[in-house]
């Protein structure tokens, strides 16, 4: 069984008071993650990671909301023994943002299975929890492209992999510099 897998299951044994805690702990989570990440690139890739961090934060004060109108406070539950995916990786290299980009994808994946969850569980707050869950399908999507991207990028030249992630951020400020980022 996955990562992904494992968080569900465990997820489907809580309360909905505990889910909500972990989903809003997650999202929180999250938004650190990629606003750490951000901190060590530059130009576009650094941007996309600020988004995420913004989206995440955005998810996490919607959660937040339909916590203190069910339960009446922001006291949430972090139920023990189930992690948050992100947490688990430094990035030091490109190798590191590569493998950092696919804990995050498992991590997108698990949010939009929760949400999913949530929308069957609190029929009151269906629409809200189908939309959270198309954001993190969209940014699961949006993650993967850029993993790939990279992946492409880097076979084959072991100069990129070891090389610490502004390295390859400065390389696409290069080819798509001040010029192109003018142009928007």
């Amino acid at each position: 069984m996955n990562i992904e897998e494992e968080i569900v299951k465990k997820l489907e044994t809580l309360s909905i008071r505990e889910i909500l805690g972990y989903a809003i702990a997650s999202e929180e989570d999250a938004e650190k993650f990629y606003s750490e990440l951000a901190t060590k690139l530059g130009g576009l890739l650094k941007e996309f990671f600020i988004q995420l961090s913004t989206a995440e934060r955005g998810h996490r004060d919607i959660l937040l909301k339909i916590y203190k109108s069910k339960f009446g406070d922001e006291n949430y539950p972090i139920p023990e023994g189930i992690p948050f995916a992100e947490t688990t990786t430094e990035v030091k290299t490109v190798r590191n943002l590569i493998e950092a980009m696919k804990i995050a994808l498992t991590n997108e994946r698990t949010a939009e299975r929760v949400y999913k969850y949530l929308a069957e569980k609190m029929p009151e707050h269906r629409e809200i929890f189908k939309f959270l869950a198309t954001q993190e399908r969209g940014h699961y999507e949006s993650l993967r492209a850029h993993k790939e991207f990279l992946e492409d990028v880097v076979e084959g030249k072991p100069e990129y992999i070891e090389a610490p992630p502004t390295y390859i951020s400065s390389q696409l400020e290069i080819l798509f510099g001040p010029e192109y980022r003018g142009a928007r």
